[in-house]
């Protein structure tokens, strides 16, 4: 396996993990048992992580962080708009 193939594998499962969560809070409004600050720093981890990719064009960081940003900027709007 080359390197690449084990970047796109984890840039995948890194950022599928997110998307049933983010798809939970929207449906069921329910966001007490997440933790703000928590989501909040998340989201700027995955940021730094796509400014990076973008830096160094590391495709499957890129691809990776551009969904985990889109799903941690639907969580933490989700958790913001259903205090």
């Amino acid at each position: 396996m080359t390197p690449l193939y084990i970047g796109y594998a984890a840039a995948i499962l890194g950022t599928i993990c997110w998307i049933p969560q983010a798809l939970q809070v929207w449906r069921t409004r329910d966001t007490r048992s997440l933790s703000l600050i928590a989501q909040i720093l998340f989201l700027a981890t995955v940021s730094l992580w796509l400014a990076y990719g973008v830096m160094i064009v590391d495709w499957p960081l890129i691809l990776a962080n551009v969904v985990s940003v889109t799903a941690m900027i639907a969580i933490v709007s989700a958790k913001l708009k259903f205090k």
